[in-house]
This record gives structure tokens, C-alpha cells and sequence, in this order.
């Protein structure tokens, strides 16, 4: 941590950083370690992740603390999983083209705007894979560009716009086979 704040000139993003590390770098460490199960991998994801969130410091807002914490998961994450791809271990999925019929838009303006519509949109993302629920929350809760989510995800934007794709599909599928789409 000495090294970051070192690092960093502008006294208001030290303090930024310096309390992202007080208040998450312990839940930052367990999550690496439990993906990479190696101490010593751990700590470089997470430095690496600190060092995505100081080169990207100004596009980050950290006033919501659960936002700032769903946004520091999905950050350590995906750097374990780069880091796990790097070493052969992280085996790619091939992903077909999800044919589905309607789209999200086809929900009933009710569903969609309510209160309760949008618990349980929520909770739809939330029983998406990793990936796909990563890709819908950056985008349209923390209404990131698909420039911005290709940096952080370290993917191409073209790859963004495909996971948007077949996450709202997967999406759409849970919601009306839930029946949550006809209420």
C-alpha cells in the first residue's frame, strides 16, 4: 500500500485509495485467494487491481459503498480469472449465439418501472453466471460505456457488445420462465 500512495500525487485520490484499501482489501484477498488458492497470486491480483483502479480513478464514482463494493468483486475477479487464462488452468467456454424470442424491451413499461420489477430484474442477474451478470451490471447499474467495460474487463468492445447480448437473452429466459415477465 506504501508503494501506491507513493505513487499517487493528487492528495484526494491517495485518500480515495487509502481507504478502498482500509475498507475492502480484505475481502479483495479472500476472493483472489479463493479463485487463484495461492497467497502469493492473490496479492498480485489484487495489486493489479488496485493498479486498475488508479489508472481509471477518475471514472469511478465511490460515493454508493455497495456499488464501490460490487465494482471491486467484478474487478478482482475478472483479473484472477485473466490471470488463470494466462496460465492455461481458466478453460474457454465457446458461447453460441442465443436465438431467443422477444427481447427485453417486449416486457410490459410496468414491469420494467416498478419497484418490484427491478428487484427482480436484480435478482435475475444475479442467478447469471459470472460473466454475464458482470457485463449487465457494469453497463446499465453502473452505466459504464462499452469502451469502459472492454478496458476493465480487458476484453474487445466487440466482446463486451456479445456478452450484452447473450446476457440479456439469458436474462430475458429467466425472467419469463420465471413468470416474472407476465406479472
Amino acid at each position: 500500500m506504501l508503494i501506491f500512495s507513493m505513487v499517487i500525487q493528487n492528495e484526494e485520490d491517495r485518500s480515495i485509495i487509502e481507504n478502498l484499501y482500509h475498507n475492502y482489501h480484505r475481502l479483495m484477498m479472500y476472493i483472489a485467494r479463493e479463485i487463484l488458492k495461492d497467497h502469493d497470486k492473490a496479492e498480485d491480483a489484487v495489486s493489479q487491481t488496485y493498479i486498475k483502479i488508479i489508472d481509471n480513478l477518475q471514472k469511478f464514482s465511490f460515493e454508493d459503498c455497495n456499488k464501490t463494493k460490487g465494482l471491486i468483486v467484478i474487478l478482482v475477479r475478472n483479473i484472477c480469472y485473466d490471470m488463470l487464462k494466462s496460465e492455461n488452468r481458466w478453460g474457454l467456454v465457446s458461447l453460441d449465439e442465443t436465438n431467443l424470442p422477444g427481447n427485453l424491451e417486449d416486457l410490459p413499461y410496468e414491469t420494467l418501472a416498478s419497484e418490484e420489477g427491478y428487484r427482480t430484474i436484480l435478482s435475475g442477474i444475479s442467478e447469471l453466471s459470472e460473466k454475464s451478470g458482470s457485463v449487465l451490471k457494469l453497463k446499465y447499474i453502473y452505466d459504464y460505456s462499452d469502451r469502459e467495460i472492454a478496458a476493465l474487463l480487458n476484453i474487445s468492445q466487440e466482446n463486451v457488445r456479445v456478452r450484452l447480448h447473450r446476457a440479456k437473452a439469458a436474462l430475458l429466459q429467466k425472467l419469463t420462465e420465471g413468470g416474472a415477465a407476465h406479472e
